[in-house]
């Protein structure tokens, strides 16, 4: 009889274990499906926004009067005079609609629309000793950039001196940038012809910013931008998060190399196509030195650095063939991301970063005295590579036709983007300063992570759902974060009780100790 009952007991176990794991697996089926059905939606929402951006680039500003060169067409387009007496030879930017068609430009000072109007309060947009010191429009490589908000909005961003920096830099030499200032643009406002609704907003105001070098790249997330800015002589970044609603300061993230020292008058920052490299190089104290290190869209660090330098013994000064040539003022990735190009003023390399060999693509292409020197590169809607030029009156750039291939086959094209037919004194200057507009959202964390589709039974959080609070056992005095659905970091606490009152409802992840449990505000 005992054996009997024995056997029959652990046959009931038997079909319990049995039903559990048919229970469990059945869960795991439900959750794994639920997963998929949210990464589609994420993926489908990712390619429209993707989608709806790939244009904002198609029009640059460009030159003396501000031509405009349309990459709409399969043959590029070229209009003269658009901006008649205002220089976009330097620290200029534009954007574009998702349709192609200009919307805004800038000459680093000032706001204007597609017709080379102010735009309402988008006049003098930096201090004014700084503004009337340099004739209204700025002379330095990277000091504006424009990026797209939701609802026909517009962040518009610029470094400057304020008027006692100003002052500083004239009578001790201490020329350095302290403010970076952004604006905000309603495009709906004023009838629809667009109004600065923000003005000179400090998202940081005592600084220590290069004059040049500052780039932002998209978020994983696929909406907000980080902006990475040089800081000091050395290969220091400040970070900022522009978000849709707020501007966020993340401090400095410091690196000692490379020593550019203080004259920073060219130089220029970039990002590889997908966002997943950084590099950035300035004139500096001739050094011909590139920094490069890898970058965390979803978190906005860098990582990995390595500092390059310029190829020595092979070029010279052309007016003094005793002195290397190092005077690197711009970069650019490969459409591949297999090659970094770099600028000095007499020469343009390509670097192999597979196997780190250097290539030199090209010199001057004419005599040195009527060579106008290279300046900053950046890939065009064609995926090639454009170089503009430091100043005088040349009405071409130069083109790399295919940067994807190493060594002579890129084919480096002198003066190659020709505007002879534009009449008058007219200078190209070089291409304006903006982002790749295209680049889409990635997977972030906690989206990547496994634990997402089983959660975590140590991590305990109740009351989940929650409209009010969220209290957190077993961790007291760790960190605990609390993220989107899109791994967009919330705030980070180590507080065992979280008000999460003032968030919209819907899922969103917490994180402590690498474990991570879904919750749900209501």
């Amino acid at each position: 009889m005992m054996n009997f009952n024995e056997n029959k007991y652990s046959d009931d176990i038997c079909k319990y274990e049995h039903f559990s794991q048919r229970a469990s697996e059945s869960t795991r089926r439900e959750t794994l499906r639920r997963r998929k059905a949210i990464l589609f939606i994420l993926i489908l929402f990712c390619h429209a926004a993707l989608f709806s951006q790939v244009k904002r680039g198609n029009v640059w500003v460009t030159g003396h009067n501000g031509s405009k060169i349309n990459f709409n067409t399969p043959t590029i387009s070229t209009s003269a005079n658009n901006f008649p007496l205002k220089y976009f030879s330097a620290g200029n930017s534009c954007i574009s609609d998702t349709n192609g068609n200009l919307i805004l430009a800038s000459d680093g000072f000032n706001i204007y629309d597609s017709t080379g109007q102010w735009l309402l309060d988008g006049d003098t947009i930096v201090p004014t000793a700084y503004y009337l010191a340099k004739n209204g429009h700025s002379i330095n490589s990277q000091t504006s950039i424009f990026l797209p908000k939701d609802s026909n909005q517009y962040y518009f961003i610029t470094s400057s001196f304020s008027d006692s920096q100003h002052i500083d830099c004239i009578t001790n030499n201490n020329c350095y940038h302290d403010l970076l200032l952004y604006n905000v643009i309603d495009m709906n406002a004023n009838g629809g012809m667009g109004k600065v609704v923000q003005r000179m907003v400090p998202a940081c105001s005592s600084a220590h910013f290069r004059k040049t070098q500052m780039i932002p790249c998209r978020h994983g997330n696929g909406k907000d931008w980080w902006l990475l800015k040089n800081e000091g002589d050395y290969g220091d970044v400040h970070t900022f998060l522009f978000t849709q609603d707020n501007v966020f300061d993340k401090g400095i993230q410091m690196f000692n190399q490379p020593n550019w020292g203080p004259w920073d008058i060219r130089g220029q920052s970039t990002f590889n196509s997908d966002g997943s490299r950084f590099a950035t190089t300035s004139h500096g104290s001739c050094t011909g030195l590139v920094f490069l290190a890898d970058f965390d869209r979803c978190h906005g660090v860098l990582s990995n650095p390595s500092v390059l330098q310029m190829p020595w013994g092979s070029q010279q000064m052309p007016w003094d063939t005793t002195l290397q040539e190092r005077l690197s003022t711009g970069l650019c990735f490969s459409p591949n991301g297999n090659f970094l190009y770099v600028i000095s003023n007499w020469n343009i390399y390509q670097y192999d970063l597979l196997d780190n060999s250097w290539f030199h693509v090209s010199g001057i292409d004419t005599s040195a005295e009527a060579f106008m020197q290279y300046e900053t590169a950046y890939k065009g809607p064609d995926n090639k590579i454009y170089v503009g030029n430091f100043h005088g009156l040349s009405k071409q750039m130069s083109r790399i036709d295919n940067p994807d291939v190493k060594g002579a086959g890129c084919n480096f094209c002198p003066r190659c983007l020709r505007l002879d037919s534009i009449a008058g004194v007219f200078s190209v200057g070089t291409p304006p300063c903006m982002p790749d507009y295209g680049l889409g959202a990635k997977t972030c964390w906690p989206l990547e992570s496994q634990q997402y589709a089983v959660g975590s039974e140590q991590l305990e959080v109740y009351p989940n759902p929650s409209s009010a609070v969220f209290i957190i056992k077993n961790k007291h005095g760790k960190n605990k974060e609390l993220y989107t659905v899109l791994g967009e970091l919330l705030f980070s606490t180590k507080e065992d009780v979280i008000n999460v009152s003032h968030f919209a409802s819907g899922i969103y992840y917490l994180r402590c100790e690498n474990e991570v449990k879904k919750v749900i505000i209501e």
